[in-house]
């Protein structure tokens, strides 16, 4: 188990491991690393994970983003105290086809990992992007929310 304060620098340190290129992106390799950062244990009271896309001006720029979420709860003597989220985000050039595509899908959605997982790949606004475009870059950022 790791404490939320490491959680971004031992995704960071996977990405590394696995030869993900910063300024080339392969989001397939980053999509299997988060996958198997999924399976560390976090010590938080709630544990969830996010798949989002769509066009957002997050860098003041219209781009089409591809993110992978995992959100930290906390509580305090059993009341919420506040959350933290870890994201990988992957940047595309907006185009027609991309433009259309804006998905949300939560674990809380589904009845384990495994079927997330299995969703988010067969998505058409998951796979379309990875295999037809070829990501600028990519982030990963963690803040309180």
């Amino acid at each position: 188990m790791i404490e939320a304060n490491k959680a971004k620098q031992t995704l960071e340190e996977m990405l590394k491991e696995a030869n993900v290129k910063f300024n080339e992106p392969d989001c397939i390799q980053i999509w299997e690393v988060f996958k198997k950062f999924s399976k560390i244990k976090v010590n938080c009271s709630d544990d969830a994970m996010l798949f989002q896309c769509g066009v957002y001006d997050f860098t003041r720029e219209e781009l089409f983003s591809l993110g992978y979420v995992r959100q930290f709860i906390f509580e305090v003597d059993g009341e919420y105290d506040y959350m933290e989220q870890l994201e990988i985000t992957i940047y595309f050039k907006p185009n027609k086809e991309l433009e259309q595509f804006e998905r949300d899908l939560w674990t809380y959605d589904c009845n384990s990992k495994k079927e997330f997982f299995s969703l988010v790949e067969n998505m058409k606004e998951f796979y379309i992007p990875i295999e037809k475009y070829t990501p600028m870059k990519f982030e990963i950022e963690q803040e309180e929310v």
